[in-house]
C-alpha cells in the first residue's frame, strides 16, 4: 500500500524553506487564499523584508527569453497585496517590465536595497530621467543598488556609461554597487574610462563591482577618486584592448 504525503501534513517549518525558494509572485498568486495558514506563512515578515518580485526562474540558462505574468494576477498583487507589505519591505528585486508599477503600488519606507534585473539600457535610462519615484528612492534610501542590464545592440554604448554616471550623481548614500556583474552568463561590459571624476563619485561608497572589456581601462579606476572603497571587484574580457597591440610583421 503507497503512502502519499499531502501537502497540508508538511511542517510549517518545511513549508517555510520551500516559501523561500520561490519568488513572491509565486506565493501570492498560488498561496495567497488557500487557506488561513498558507497565508500567515505566505506573509512572514521573514519573507516580506527581502521581497523577489521577478518572475524568471532561471536567468543564467533563460535571458535572453522573454517572461511574463498574467496581467490580472499582477494587477491583483499590485492593488491588493503590495500597499499592505511595502511598509516591512528591505530588499527587493524587480525586473524592468513590472518594476514601475510595483515601485509605485507603495512607499517603501525601510527599502535600502534594490534589485533592477533584465533592463534595457534606453528604457533604464528614461526611468532614471524620468521617474521621480525611483528617483526619489535612490537619492534617499538606497545604499545598496544592483543593476543587471541586457547586453546592448552596441558594443560601445554610451547610453550604459550615462546609466552609470547619473546612478552615482543621484545615490547620495550609496555603499555597494554592482553594476552589469549581477550573473556570471551576463556579458554586458563597461566603456566607462572616460567618467570617472571626483563630482561623480559619492563619499560612501565602500564597494563597487563593475564589469570592463579590457584590464587596462582598471587603471582609470585605480586612478579616479575611489579612495573610499573597501572592496573592488572587476570582470575583465582580455587584458589588452586591440587598438594597443603591435601588428604583428608577417614576413
Amino acid at each position: 500500500m503507497t503512502n502519499y504525503l499531502n501537502i497540508l501534513d508538511i511542517p510549517d517549518e518545511i513549508l517555510f524553506l520551500i516559501f523561500q525558494r520561490l519568488n513572491a509572485v509565486e506565493v501570492f498568486s498560488s498561496l495567497e487564499d488557500v487557506n488561513q495558514r498558507f497565508h500567515r506563512l505566505a506573509f512572514d515578515p521573514l519573507l516580506i523584508r527581502d521581497l523577489n518580485m521577478t518572475t524568471i526562474t532561471n536567468i543564467n540558462s533563460f535571458y535572453d527569453q522573454n517572461f511574463s505574468i498574467d496581467s490580472n494576477v499582477f494587477s491583483r498583487i499590485c492593488k491588493n497585496i503590495l500597499p499592505q507589505i511595502h511598509s516591512q519591505v528591505r530588499k527587493l528585486t524587480v525586473e524592468q517590465d513590472s518594476m514601475k508599477a510595483i515601485l509605485h503600488a507603495g512607499t517603501y519606507p525601510q527599502l535600502y536595497s534594490l534589485s533592477l534585473i533584465n533592463c534595457e539600457e534606453e528604457i533604464l535610462y528614461q526611468y532614471l530621467t524620468e521617474d521621480f519615484i525611483l528617483r526619489d528612492l535612490l537619492t534617499k534610501q538606497i545604499t545598496h543598488l544592483n543593476i543587471d542590464m541586457k547586453m546592448p545592440e552596441e558594443s560601445d554604448s554610451e547610453t550604459i556609461s550615462k546609466i552609470f554616471q547619473l546612478i552615482l550623481s543621484l545615490c547620495k548614500n550609496l555603499i555597494s554597487l554592482n553594476f552589469c556583474d549581477v550573473y556570471l552568463t551576463r556579458s554586458c561590459f563597461n566603456h566607462l574610462h572616460y567618467l570617472f571624476q571626483e563630482s561623480y563619485m559619492p563619499s560612501s561608497l565602500n564597494k563597487l563591482k563593475i564589469n570592463l572589456p579590457v584590464l587596462t581601462y582598471c587603471l582609470y579606476l585605480l586612478d579616479g577618486p575611489l579612495v573610499s572603497l573597501s572592496t573592488l571587484i572587476i570582470n575583465v574580457t582580455s587584458i589588452f584592448h586591440p587598438e594597443m597591440l603591435e601588428p604583428i610583421d608577417p614576413t
